[in-house]
């Protein structure tokens, strides 16, 4: 599940007999003092103990505190668990082979992108494509200011239509295809050769 702040995960387990109980209860009531819970992604696994001890363990550096909320990127998590044998309870109705190939492809071109090989500075304002008044200010080398928080361009596209209610199916962005500067798309730039 996502959470209200964002890069923070929660990564867990329940029965899927308990499934949709459990999702109403976080989503309505949050979780370590966390709210803002949404599913983001669920998989029906054989030995999901197992599997799930094994995430905690290959993610316990991101761990926050003794809980089951974690500071990663959504799309590692994502990958990492499309990577498991088993049946995708959310979202329904995606192809699992086709999906993994996305969120890789996704994470890609998201660890490539960089503001400063496209000649962009920290202060630069970029403008979200689907509405111009949305804007962020580059901050770092794959970091924005936006809202008064920091963000990488994928989760504040994901946030951005979540807010707007029109996130697409997979919950996927390559951020850099959403946001331009001087009318001109970020992952059309062309890199500045020093």
């Amino acid at each position: 599940m996502t959470t209200a702040v964002s890069g923070l995960i929660k990564i867990g387990q329940t029965g899927t007999n308990n499934y949709q109980g459990r999702m109403r209860t976080l989503e309505a009531n949050g979780y370590y003092n966390v709210v803002g819970l949404k599913i983001f992604f669920a998989i029906e696994l054989e030995d999901y103990e197992d599997k799930e001890n094994l995430l905690k363990e290959i993610f316990s550096k991101h761990e926050v505190g003794n809980s089951e909320l974690f500071a990663l990127d959504y799309e590692l998590v994502k990958q990492l668990l499309l990577s498991f044998d088993g049946k995708i309870i959310f979202p329904k109705d995606i192809n699992k082979e086709k999906e993994f190939n996305n969120v890789s492809k996704v994470r890609k071109q998201g660890e490539r992108f960089s503001f400063y090989k496209k000649g962009l500075k920290n202060g630069d304002e970029i403008v979200f494509c689907d509405d111009k008044e949305i804007t962020a200010k580059v901050c770092g080398e794959r970091e924005v200011e936006y809202g008064g928080q920091i963000w990488k361009l994928s989760p504040l596209t994901y946030k951005i239509y979540e807010q707007k209610g029109k996130l697409n199916t997979s919950g996927a962005y390559q951020g850099a295809a959403y946001f331009e500067y001087k009318g001109k798309k970020l992952k059309d730039l062309p890199d500045i050769v020093n």
